[in-house]
């Protein structure tokens, strides 16, 4: 391209042109500058801003020590885990706005999800898949949210035609990927919430939004719905049990695994979890005009 221009400029303008052209791409962060520079290998180098533009994280993570060997993350998210490797928290805008607050169909907000990733090494701890499907997702981040056959809800798929399904489930927006392999009864994800009146803990169910194996470093992946709302103060650390039952609120038939999210992580979580409630009260007020 310069040697066209050069060719169309007087010789007396060209150091002008170059001089133009040279900011602008700094200014655009022309990709010849940078596309021949390969990812680091480390996490906390891709995470330094060194004088050019960079994705940024928007992850709350916890890993255990070889977890951040392993990615070259920072140290002072390590902890001793149980049941797990690593888990990452995020608030994730869906890339479609929910209307018609206040009465008014211009009325709009961005529709959100929080979803906690969590890493397993299934050499240690083997999760009870109901079929050797790698990899799957639910149909809220594309255009499949929007389109579906006569009689299907894209976003809530039943469970697969050989696994007997928890029929408590049926239209929740939720994967069905576990099954007990003895039973073929399905097997769900439930996380600990403990009653103000009560110090047991009862378990509630918490959707799967997505999953792959292997998905790095021989690490599987699995994304939860989880979680949006403040805890209970009494609680500390949070259990997670994969297990089967009739219903979700009946005892538990067969555990397959438990995994426990450490209350540092936790409180990390509603620290974020209060500055975002505090912008999306302040939002839904401005737009439905409530004092």
């Amino acid at each position: 391209m310069r040697s066209i221009v050069n060719s169309l400029i007087p010789h007396r303008r060209r150091s002008f042109v170059s001089h133009f052209m040279a900011t602008l791409c700094a200014a655009a962060l022309c990709i010849n500058a940078h596309a021949q520079t390969p990812w680091a290998d480390k996490y906390s180098e891709r995470q330094t801003f060194g004088r050019q533009a960079f994705a940024k994280d928007n992850n709350i993570w916890v890993y255990s020590a070889k977890f951040a060997q392993t990615f070259g993350m920072p140290p002072e998210h390590i902890h001793e885990l149980k049941g797990f490797e690593a888990a990452a928290f995020r608030v994730q805008q869906m890339g479609y706005a929910m209307c018609g607050y206040g009465g008014k169909a211009e009325n709009c907000a961005p529709e959100k999800r929080c979803m906690t990733d969590v890493y397993f090494d299934e050499s240690k701890t083997p999760l009870p898949w109901a079929n050797d499907q790698q990899a799957d997702w639910l149909a809220i981040y594309n255009s499949l949210r929007w389109i579906k056959a006569p009689g299907d809800v894209p976003i809530a798929p039943n469970a697969p035609p050989n696994v007997i399904a928890n029929t408590v489930t049926n239209g929740v927006a939720t994967l069905h990927p576990f099954a007990d392999p003895k039973t073929r009864k399905e097997v769900s994800v439930y996380a600990s919430y403990q009653l103000p009146t009560s110090d047991e803990l009862s378990y509630s169910h918490i959707a799967v939004y997505g999953y792959k194996r292997s998905a790095v470093a021989g690490l599987t992946m699995l994304s939860l719905s989880y979680r949006c709302g403040m805890r209970n103060n009494t609680k500390k650390d949070t259990s997670f049990r994969i297990e089967s039952r009739d219903k979700i609120y009946s005892p538990t038939l067969a555990r397959f695994h438990e995994f426990v999210l450490p209350e540092s992580f936790e409180k990390r979580i509603d620290e974020h979890s209060k500055v975002s409630q505090e912008q999306d009260r302040a939002f839904y007020k401005t737009i439905t005009n409530l004092k």
